[in-house]
């Protein structure tokens, strides 16, 4: 009862969570291909301005779109209330070899950058701009890079803020680039102020997640809507029976036709016509196409004539022709897969003259031969309309329609049978049978299998109607969990004349669903292309009628047990008398998941066999200790100052006087001395003469010790030479604490560790400041800290501390996010807990970020780190 009530209460939470956090949002920009009032514009401060003293910070996170036919356009206008603009704008001249230009008034500065297409097209850059109105220049940050320019002229400190298209009288700018946005800040003397995360699905405005300030935004289009909501792409109509292929690597869509190759791209708004320079190509019953990428060319197969022609793009020609005209098929909707390891097709099932196949079939390229495979182990059951998709350890095929005697005539049905292909030991593996609402759903031509996460996807559908839906469903591939996602897709069903394709994109993490419509009185195909992000969020319940049973027995089933649920976690946590150290929002994330779907990972089945597991929220901080009284607080972003009343003071020290207070406690604590006036003026002051130095160095010094005085007997001295902080103890310094806590020593106590992880518990240190001096601090502490907790962890004993040992390694986390050792303690103890699924995601998240960052998978297998 202990363990099923700490699962259940979970299990609810997760449902809680799930509405509120998400893996990817954002706010996408209608661009040049919508006319100019249909343009996406977001602003910032319509109403009432937004001021600022000193110093500003402004920053987002940008991507663009691929494959659109024209980049140039405003990011991003700020306009001060007295008429100066700062524009951040993408010019895409041909003569040009950087793109993103800062313009201030109308000069263009000498900040200009490019960005590589991998990283602007697929991923988010972190931008930000600063400006600094004591020292009159601006600084504009990307990918590690600071780039300053001197203003030549004050502004106002009121300002409007405009990313895209902009209506303000006098600066008007409809030139957008497509472009995505998120997680626009704004900073003031390098305190937070305003954040939209832009995470909204609907409407026409975003809410400040700090202040309520509200972001005007005309024509958007959410990111998250794009999750739930399959986008039509393009549709076109195409001669001749025609038939589609994949390119995973460059993401591009054929359409092979009797006169025409047509090529689209994902994400991209047009589709490419290539004529044939041969003439037709005679397209016979049941022929399918193929992508072959060694040889990076379309083939299109025709079983029957045992025939595979190659299209060659130079000379836009096929190699081969079929017979025509040709008798019916065989292999009407067979599946197929190319493998890389031996250059073969392999083609299964098929439907033709009252018969359903269930033979293996073999095309080897090189030799251009063909065999059938004998399979053995499970049966394979004769079928079309099935579902198949190649995994790292095998192929996997999902349902069909047939029969078992392979006779249309003798009892047609579905097949729930859930099937394993060892193609090189010739076997069939029964994995499992669907649950019941599979029952009368066929599935589209191609699964896409994440091994990361163990499952695969798949569309489905009803085969008994015409006017029909495709649904994107995730089924985990050892059992029958499952979940529905994102919303349906119009799909005209025909049997031998409507065919459905399912493929990942993963550059640009989007599902692709393709539509075929054969109309043979016109001889005409009707495609359609459809697009969805990753990770996709579950459908909306009643969208289906096989969706609603497993959704509404849960919904029921939450509602009636939370109450109580809560009350036996409450009480639990009363009585333990310490923190869980799993709790929902200590669950760390390392990393977004190759195929995007931490909402999808697998976990323990329940009786409807939906997948309960979602991601979780970022871990909120926690607010200031003041049980010390007045304290200087480095860990956790900022620097922080509270006075004896526990109250902050932060704000009211300029960014000068912040730096210098946190270079005099750095230097006192690190080198037991402090700082020398030379190493000052170097860092401060170097474009000045030494008595104005030393006069800056005097009056700043100054101010800061009168602002000291709030903390109590605390200030800057100078001591045999060096300016320093005295006296040291009188003010809680966390930095100070902890440096004391580990110096020369190897061995710790429970207590020790508890008050080291409560120093660090808000975060990694000064991680939001960056002042080149910094660094060496920085990485050092990081060695310190990862050492520290390292060298204790490994001498716990999971049976008994794994509460302690995951609540360490979260901390680890906060430093060295990809970091092994951690990483495999935090699995240990997750399954010592009994949170299977946990521990697996703790692992997956690990590969996907290990992956992003060295370009490689992750050597080890989770079995393998466990043992």
């Amino acid at each position: 009862m202990k363990k099923k009530s700490r699962h259940l209460f979970l299990f609810l939470l997760f449902i809680l969570i799930y509405q509120i956090g998400s893996a990817q949002y954002g706010l996408e920009f209608a661009s040049h291909n919508m006319e100019a009032d249909k343009r996406t514009s977001l602003q910032i401060g319509a109403k009432e301005s937004i001021s600022f003293q000193h110093k500003l910070s402004i920053s987002f996170d940008l991507s663009f779109l691929p494959f659109q036919q024209d980049y140039f356009g405003y990011i991003f206008r700020l306009i001060t209330d007295d008429g100066v603009n700062i524009d951040l704008i993408y010019d895409r001249r041909l003569d040009q070899d950087k793109h993103f230009k800062l313009v201030v008034g109308e000069d263009f500065t000498p900040v200009s950058f490019n960005i590589t297409p991998l990283q602007l097209y697929y991923n988010w850059t972190p931008m930000r701009l600063e400006l600094d109105a004591d020292r009159q220049q601006i600084s504009f940050f990307c990918r590690g890079k600071r780039y300053a320019y001197p203003l030549k002229r004050r502004f106002a400190s009121q300002f409007k803020l405009v990313f895209g298209a902009t209506a303000i009288k006098n600066f008007q700018a409809m030139d957008v680039p497509p472009m995505r946005l998120k997680d626009i800040r704004i900073g003031e003397n390098d305190k937070p102020k305003f954040y939209w995360p832009l995470d909204e699905s609907i409407g026409t405005k975003s809410l400040d997640a700090q202040r309520r300030n509200t972001a005007e935004i005309n024509n958007p289009i959410w990111i998250k809507r794009q999750r739930s909501e399959w986008k039509m792409q393009s549709s076109f109509s195409l001669e001749g029976q025609a038939s589609v292929a994949f390119d995973k690597n460059d993401e591009a869509v054929f359409f092979v036709g009797t006169k025409r190759l047509m090529i689209g791209k994902v994400g991209g708004n047009e589709v490419r016509s290539q004529e044939y320079a041969d003439g037709k190509l005679l397209l016979v019953n049941g022929s399918q196409s193929l992508f072959d990428p060694i040889k990076k060319s379309v083939l299109n197969i025709s079983i029957d004539q045992k025939i595979v022609t190659a299209y060659d793009s130079t000379s836009r020609t096929w190699n081969k022709q079929f017979d025509f005209p040709a008798v019916g098929t065989n292999y009407w909707l067979f599946n197929k897969y190319f493998s890389s390891s031996d250059t073969s097709i392999y083609m299964i099932g098929g439907y033709g003259h009252f018969k359903y196949k269930a033979g293996v079939l073999r095309y080897h390229l090189p030799t251009q031969s063909w065999d059938s495979i004998p399979f053995a182990g499970d049966e394979i059951f004769p079928h079309y309309l099935a579902g198949m998709g190649q995994g790292r350890d095998g192929v996997y095929l999902a349902g069909g329609y047939g029969s078992s005697s392979g006779d249309q005539m003798l009892n047609p049905r579905i097949s729930n049978d859930f099937l394993k292909l060892d193609f090189q030991g010739r076997k069939a593996l029964k994995l499992y049978e669907f649950s019941s609402v599979f029952s009368d759903m066929v599935w589209a031509n191609s699964l896409v299998v994440d091994d990361n996460s163990g499952l695969f996807y798949g569309l489905i559908f009803p085969n008994n109607k015409f006017k029909t839906h495709l649904q994107l469903v995730a089924s985990n591939l050892k059992n029958t969990q499952y979940q529905f996602l994102g919303s349906t897709i119009p799909f005209d069903f025909h049997d031998i004349r409507s065919f459905a394709d399912l493929y990942y994109a993963p550059k640009s993490k989007s599902f692709v669903a393709v539509t075929l419509f054969y109309d043979d009185k016109t001889d005409l195909t009707k495609v359609s292309i459809y697009t969805l992000l990753a990770p996709p969020l579950p459908s909306e319940q009643g969208i289906m009628p096989l969706a609603k049973p497993a959704l509404l027995k849960y919904s029921l089933y939450a509602l009636a047990v939370m109450g109580l649920s809560l009350l036996i976690w409450w009480y639990r946590k009363r009585r333990k008398q310490k923190k869980l150290a799993i709790s929902v929002t200590e669950i760390d994330t390392i990393g977004e998941p190759y195929l995007q779907v931490a909402t999808l990972k697998a976990t323990e089945q329940d009786k409807g066999g939906q997948l309960v597991d979602f991601p979780q929220p970022e871990k909120v901080a926690k607010g200031f200790e003041t049980r010390h009284g007045a304290g200087i607080y480095l860990f956790g972003g900022d620097l922080q100052i509270v006075d004896l009343a526990g109250k902050e003071i932060t704000k009211k020290f300029s960014p000068l006087l912040k730096e210098m207070l946190l270079i005099f406690i750095l230097y006192t604590v690190r080198w037991e001395r402090g700082i020398s006036s030379e190493k000052l003026t170097e860092l401060f002051w170097s474009d000045k003469s030494q008595s104005s130095a030393r006069n800056n160095r005097s009056v700043n010094i100054a101010k800061l010790n009168s602002l000291l005085e709030q903390l109590g007997d605390f200030r800057v001295t100078k001591k045999s030479g060096y300016w320093c902080i005295e006296p040291r103890d009188k003010v809680y310094i966390d930095y100070l604490r902890f440096s004391r806590m580990v110096s020369n020593k190897k061995h710790f106590t429970e207590t020790e560790i508890r008050e080291l992880l409560d120093i660090i518990d808000k975060g990694g240190f000064l991680f939001e400041v960056d002042y080149e001096w910094l660094d060496n601090f920085k990485s050092e502490m990081s060695i310190l800290v990862l050492t520290t907790l390292g060298n204790f962890i490994e001498n716990l004993n999971v049976q008994d501390n794994a509460e302690l040992i995951i609540e360490i390694c979260n901390k680890i986390f906060y430093f060295d996010e990809i970091n092994e050792e951690a990483m495999v303690h935090k699995c240990r103890s997750l399954l010592q807990l009994g949170y299977h699924s946990l521990a697996l995601q703790c692992y997956e998240n690990f590969c996907q970020i290990y992956a992003r960052l060295y370009g490689e998978a992750y050597p080890k297998s989770f079995k393998d780190c466990l043992d």
